[in-house]
């Protein structure tokens, strides 16, 4: 069970609000079950700090070094960070120095391999939440929500130890998305109500272009629920403009977004983690991409009619917006489908899932078993060359690539082995290893990669694995265990293995099973 999360998170004008929100929804459901969450942010313009305190969790506080991003000529992320990474992290490292976290959970464009590796000897496992697929990672878990049509996008940015959690299935929405998601569809025969929302900040005033493409004569008759956030610069003149109309409602900084747009027919706003927001509820709608890294995903949801993509900032004005909006009011039962698309494919069990996975790692009963194959030759060599792994070891040396090869190769194609590789959620966790002596001996051994380790799930890959074997006959089952290593020795015993000392080396212990299918299936 782990006790101790940090999360390293920004939210400002230039941020926007999205990572720090969606990161305090999954912060919720941790605390929920026990876990102490502390957050650690930098004091930007427009940050959400005052929130994520009101919310309950403690907060430490990086400071803004402005002077910094003018001297230094930061890159785009880099001003969003507000300093260099390698800064970051010895900033960050001063939270973390006396307080081993169980996991770090990093939400940030700006962050990358170099800030992870530094932080890597202050907490257990790191955990990055990613949308841009734009650089590499030096963590146990990635998590990107966005919608993924190529699992193999990652296979370069990490490593392939790394679990990946990828697409709307594991989208971190707030509770109170889950409290407001109806399966019953909207009637989309007469639309009334839009909900209208571009980001916390909106620095384009996107807002105010689409309020007016609203109060033209086709569609001056909608209601319309205006959100923006407190740091939204063009506030005043929204308040100003609002006020003449009475069709129109100005919410600022609000907490009962979900409520709001479940009373909504359709959605007019950006790209970003508002998508699978309202796609939670089925709420069909219009979108203008706000940011680069929101352009693919939309893009594809619009191809696969989850959404109507307007485009980006450059390519719409009231015009574009106006004639979208009536096409799209126009067609009740494209409204519906997409509606009903939606609530297929964002089903609100994000932060379960997550919050499980971080907890007890994976439900036993989503463990699978396969035979290894060729592309799993370097997940195997970077497993065989984990610290642990080689210090449980019988040979402590680390192993070349070279000569794994040749004995990967091997084993592949002798009649005598058997690789297994056992996967949840698509995810490699660990692997065993059966080598066949006669008719009816064999030998095994197991692996589980680090970020599964703590979770009991060593006997559950090893039950799977020897049921994988599917022999109707006897057979023996022989395990040489270093006497140091009591995990896999209390593995093996809990198993109903026999264990019997080594005469001929006293530091390593032998352990047999005669398994018998109709008692062990």
């Amino acid at each position: 069970m782990i006790k101790l999360v940090f999360i390293r998170t920004d939210a400002s004008q230039k941020i926007g609000y999205g990572h720090v929100m969606r990161s305090m929804s999954l912060a919720e459901k941790l605390r929920n079950s026990g876990v102490i969450v502390e957050f650690i942010t930098r004091n930007h313009l427009g940050n959400i700090n005052e929130i994520i305190k009101n919310n309950g969790f403690t907060l430490h506080l990086l400071p803004l070094k402005k002077k910094i991003i003018k001297q230094q000529g930061l890159n785009k992320y880099e001003q969003w960070l507000g300093v260099k990474q390698e800064v970051d992290a010895r900033e960050t490292i001063q939270v973390l120095r006396d307080r081993k976290a169980d996991w770090l959970i990093v939400d940030h464009y700006a962050l990358n391999e170099i800030w992870e590796s530094k932080l890597k000897p202050y907490t257990k496992k790191i955990m990055v939440i990613d949308d841009l697929l734009n650089r590499k990672h030096d963590c146990d878990l990635l998590l990107n929500q966005n919608y993924i049509n190529d699992n193999t996008c990652y296979d370069n940015l990490i490593s392939p130890n790394t679990m990946k959690l990828l697409g709307p299935k594991y989208a971190l929405l707030r509770k109170d998305f889950v409290k407001y998601r109806k399966e019953k569809l909207r009637n989309h025969d007469k639309i009334n109500r839009v909900f209208l929302f571009f980001g916390g900040s909106d620095l384009d005033n996107l807002t105010s272009v689409s309020l007016k493409a609203l109060s033209r004569p086709k569609l001056k008759h909608l209601i319309v629920d205006v959100v923006i956030g407190d740091a939204n610069p063009h506030k005043a003149k929204l308040k100003k403009e609002i006020d003449k109309c009475t069709n129109i409602n100005l919410y600022v900084q609000i907490q009962n977004m979900a409520e709001l747009m479940a009373k909504a027919d359709i959605f007019l706003g950006a790209g970003g983690s508002i998508t699978w927001e309202r796609m939670s509820l089925g709420l069909p709608g219009a979108v203008v991409t706000t940011a680069n890294n929101q352009v693919s995903s939309t893009k594809c949801l619009d191809q696969d009619g989850y959404l109507k993509w307007i485009g980006g900032i450059n390519q719409v004005d009231e015009s574009k917006i106006y004639h979208t909006v009536l096409d799209l009011i126009s067609k009740p039962s494209k409204l519906e489908k997409q509606s009903s698309d939606c609530l297929k494919l964002v089903e609100g069990k994000g932060v379960d899932i997550v919050s499980r996975l971080l907890m007890t790692g994976p439900h036993t009963k989503s463990l699978v078993v396969r035979r290894a194959t060729k592309s799993d030759l370097l997940l195997y060599w970077y497993w065989a060359n984990e610290i642990e792994v080689r210090q449980n070891a019988f040979n402590q040396e680390p192993i070349k690539l070279e000569e794994h090869k040749k004995w990967f190769s091997k084993k592949l194609n002798d009649n005598n082995a058997i690789l297994l590789l056992v996967e949840s959620y698509s995810n490699p966790i660990g692997q065993v290893h059966f080598d066949r002596m006669g008719s009816s001996h064999y030998t095994i051994s197991y692996s589980l990669a680090k970020q599964y380790r703590g979770f009991s799930l060593g006997k559950e890959i090893l039950k799977k694995s020897i049921n994988y074997l599917k022999k109707d006959q006897l057979f023996t089952l022989i395990a040489k265990v270093k006497d140091s290593n009591h995990a896999s020795k209390k593995v093996f015993k809990n198993l109903g293995f026999t264990e019997f000392k080594n005469h001929k080396n006293s530091s390593i212990s032998n352990f047999e099973l005669q398994f018998t299918p109709n008692i062990h299936n």
